[in-house]
């Protein structure tokens, strides 16, 4: 179950979210050091309220050499709504309704069930997907070391990229880099490295909408009849 929470709470943490199209009126203005840019995604954290956009997910474990890749599509609405569903061969279906978090493998006809005030692991991955797009930055500095890597440029588009350590030892993650797109001030790729690098998870988002309307019927979750409902941490 493990190997499939954490998608999930990764991306409800994040995730990565946003660029072509934008009509925000955000200032392409080049940050020179990290307050700079932390205050630009305080700023467009404010700004935004939905989100929609397709999901790239690709999931390296290197001892054994092995890479799976899976594409989806992912719905967001403050506060705290997600809705992710992914294609074989990841083949589940995650939402996130404001209380309890669902990930539900139709194949297996299971879903699992967590709540999200008693699931120390789900507010963990909340507070790190919310790092631009809900918690402020002063929140997300309570619970990571946070670094500016390097500005790297990918074609006509800069990034900043952050590396955030967790300041709780036990945490999944050793540390998470956030690719944050110069001029549009939030993450659009997550990458979440466990065991020390050993297993690496990356996360894209591309065709970006932000600000569209969302019904709240689709971050809400019906069990289907003959599914049965395991809820781990009972």
């Amino acid at each position: 179950m493990n190997r499939n929470r954490f998608i999930l709470f990764t991306l409800f943490i994040t995730g990565s979210i946003f660029f072509h199209g934008l009509a925000l009126s955000m200032a392409a203005s080049v940050a020179k050091n990290l307050d700079d840019i932390l205050s630009e995604i305080d700023k467009a954290n404010t700004a935004f309220k939905t989100l929609k956009a397709d999901v790239t997910f690709t999931r390296t474990i290197t001892l054994l050499e092995s890479t799976e890749t899976s594409q989806g599509e992912m719905h967001y609405k403050k506060p705290k709504r997600l809705y992710l569903k992914f294609q074989p061969p990841r083949n589940e279906i995650n939402i996130v309704d404001g209380k309890y978090v669902w990930v539900y493998h139709p194949a297996e006809k299971q879903v699992e069930k967590y709540e999200m005030d008693k699931s120390k692991q789900s507010s963990q991955g909340l507070s790190f997907f919310e790092f631009g797009y809900g918690e402020s930055v002063e929140s997300a500095k309570k619970d990571y070391k946070i670094t500016l890597l390097e500005a790297k440029e990918v074609g006509k588009k800069r990034f900043y990229i952050l590396d955030l350590v967790p300041k709780e030892p036990k945490s999944q993650y050793s540390n998470i880099r956030l690719w944050v797109e110069d001029g549009f001030w939030l993450p659009d790729k997550i990458e979440l490295y466990e065991s020390e690098g050993e297993v690496v998870n990356i996360i894209e988002l591309k065709n970006i909408k932000l600000n569209k309307g969302m019904s709240d019927k689709l971050f809400t979750f019906k069990v289907p009849r003959g599914v049965e409902v395991i809820e781990p941490f009972q």
